[in-house]
């Protein structure tokens, strides 16, 4: 029975390890990996319009997991050979997520970590053209400060001010929590 255990376990571990190495990252470098699937159905298209609304707690060392769905959707793009300006995205962080958008320096007091490992994350899907924004009531209801925002990222009024102007502007709505 232990035997047949860790043969299973090698097994289960030697196909992500399989898969890890089939994985690309066309757009966003080392976060977002996919598999290039160029015969699968619906293939990502130019002219989508989305907006992430991303609530996911994470571990203070870990990337969120929205902002890598996010980047995940880049690289899906990348791998079908179009381009980042191929997609509109928004995205809005607020909730457990809001953390994720804090400085360096603030996000190190609070929750004794070297540094954000969200914020590369983040200024690679900027530079892709992703627009970046986190709720100000979030930011209120959770303590935080305006000014402990990482540059580059909007604060709105609301998250759901953002869900609604974006999905009237036609962007479709995915979930990222």
């Amino acid at each position: 029975m232990k035997r047949a255990f860790l043969t299973a376990a090698v097994l289960c571990l030697s196909g992500m390890a399989q898969a890890d190495e089939k994985l690309v990252y066309p757009i966003i470098p080392n976060v977002g990996g996919v598999v290039p699937l160029p015969d699968a159905a619906e293939q990502p298209r130019k002219g989508a319009k989305v907006v992430f609304d991303i609530t996911a707690d994470t571990k203070p060392a870990d990337v969120n997991k929205g902002l890598e769905r996010v980047a995940r959707l880049l690289n899906l793009y990348g791998s079908a050979g179009l381009k980042a300006s191929d997609v509109k995205i928004a995205l809005v962080v607020h909730g457990e997520a809001t953390k994720s958008v804090l400085a360096d320096d603030i996000y190190r007091s609070k929750f004794a970590t070297d540094k954000n490992p969200n914020l590369t994350v983040i200024g690679e899907l900027r530079k892709a053209g992703v627009e970046i924004f986190v709720c100000g009531q979030a930011l209120a209801y959770k303590g935080f400060e305006r000014s402990e925002v990482s540059a580059g990222v909007k604060v709105a009024s609301a998250a759901l001010t953002v869900v609604i102007n974006r999905q009237a502007d036609g962007y479709s709505y995915v979930t990222a929590h």
